[in-house]
């Protein structure tokens, strides 16, 4: 039988997030450094810069609920998607193939969701740091 599994880029994601202590300290870090290099540089840029990894961590605070991590959850997320009972047909009714069938597709369309998260939340932290420190590029070329 086919498993659900959750990618290991949202398990990261959310050991981090669920961390609210690590959050709030990496927070700070970047906070004080952007505002030290702002104020040596005399270019509030920097400063600017770390509203895109404040808002990563926003994003990462925000999804963090939604990833199921544990079996109880998944199992949860699964019938959210596809209840047991839907327009008056029973399981009890159902025979051995249809039901291996229906949870089959259960399982791939729940592994298909976590990846596109996953996805879309890589691309997300990439685009947000390209958009915050792009700029910043020129003074290395």
């Amino acid at each position: 039988m086919l498993k659900v599994k959750v990618p290991k880029i949202l398990v990261l994601f959310n050991f981090i997030a669920t961390r609210k202590y690590l959050v709030f300290s990496l927070l700070s870090i970047f906070c004080v450094i952007s505002i030290f290099v702002s104020i040596i540089k005399k270019d509030f840029a920097w400063f600017s810069a770390y509203g895109g990894v404040a808002t990563i961590f926003g994003i990462l605070l925000t999804v963090s609920h939604s990833v199921p991590m544990s079996e109880e959850e998944i199992n949860r997320f699964l019938d959210s998607l596809f209840p047991e009972s839907r327009d008056g047909i029973f399981s009890e009714t159902e025979s051995a193939t249809n039901r291996e069938a229906r949870i089959s597709k259960r399982i791939s369309e729940a592994n298909r969701i976590l990846n596109s998260e996953a996805i879309g939340l890589i691309v997300t932290i990439i685009g947000t740091l390209i958009w915050a420190y792009g700029a910043f590029l020129n003074s290395f070329i």
